[in-house]
């Protein structure tokens, strides 16, 4: 009888497993699938019980409902796999070391520029995901984040300030790449029926990738942070440079040292 050696190949087969389902746990934490893959996790107790105890009714049923089950799998997570899928792919604007606190200084204060004007908008901001396929229902751009084109853009005589404005960091503290671009629409129990169209913009298009949104609400003048189909609470504008810094903090660590901008608009 052969003994069973432990080698390289095991230690490595072993942590990829790891790895991997680490970073699926992590990308369905907070989501729905969570319940789903509990829903999926007691069918499996129940099929073992009913082998253990002889339920051979109970066990005919789910031994059909596991031959299809990858197929079921596919159907119940197909969110979380497309969103995967997505963030494998290389962002081909991603500014790599980024702008930093100029960046986040420049964002804070478009969004609250657009608050005191009473007008609403919608600002991505671009990371692993590349949000190109998106620019097809929008017009393409290269122009500096700056408060007075934000808000040339979202005027709401402007012939461009329906849909999104999509983000891209740069060394110079970041560019807008795309202007009226339409989002993905989330399911409209998603979304609390207080909050409109562009909420539910928000939530779908984080809900397939890692964008962060800044909401900026006509009606109520609330600005919220929209991450992993999750929206937050409405911010102040130093609530909104503190959640970005966060979330960015990749990209702001070369930069922080020697800045001296403050912190955005008051809110």
């Amino acid at each position: 009888m052969g003994s069973w050696q432990f080698g390289v190949a095991d230690i490595v087969d072993i942590t990829v497993v790891a790895v991997v389902v680490y970073f699926f746990l992590r990308l369905i934490r907070g989501t729905r699938a969570v319940q789903m893959l509990i829903g999926v996790a007691i069918v499996v107790v129940t099929y073992q019980l009913a082998r253990v105890f002889g339920l051979f009714t109970v066990e005919w049923m789910f031994g059909h409902f596991f031959s299809a089950f990858m197929v079921i799998l596919v159907v119940l997570f197909q969110q979380e796999i497309r969103r995967a899928l997505m963030r494998v792919a290389i962002n081909p604007l991603s500014g790599g070391n980024g702008p930093g606190k100029v960046l986040l200084d420049e964002m804070v204060e478009s969004a609250f520029s657009l608050v005191h004007r009473g007008w609403g908008g919608l600002l991505v901001i671009e990371r692993d995901t590349g949000l190109r396929h998106l620019f097809d229902s929008g017009v393409e751009m290269d122009a500096p984040l700056r408060p007075d084109i934000i808000q040339s853009l979202f005027c709401p005589d402007a012939p461009m300030h329906d849909g999104a404005v999509v983000i891209s960091p740069d060394m110079a503290g970041g560019k807008i790449v795309a202007a009226r671009v339409l989002l993905p629409l989330a399911q409209a129990n998603a979304v609390p029926g207080n909050y409109g169209t562009r909420h539910r913009a928000a939530v779908g298009l984080t809900e397939e990738t890692d964008a962060l949104v800044i909401v900026v609400s006509e009606e109520t003048g609330e600005v919220h942070l929209v991450e992993d189909g999750q929206m937050g609470d409405a911010l102040s504008s130093r609530e909104l440079h503190q959640a970005l810094e966060q979330r960015l903090s990749s990209i702001t660590a070369g930069s922080q040292k020697g800045s001296s901008v403050a912190p955005g608009a008051a809110g």
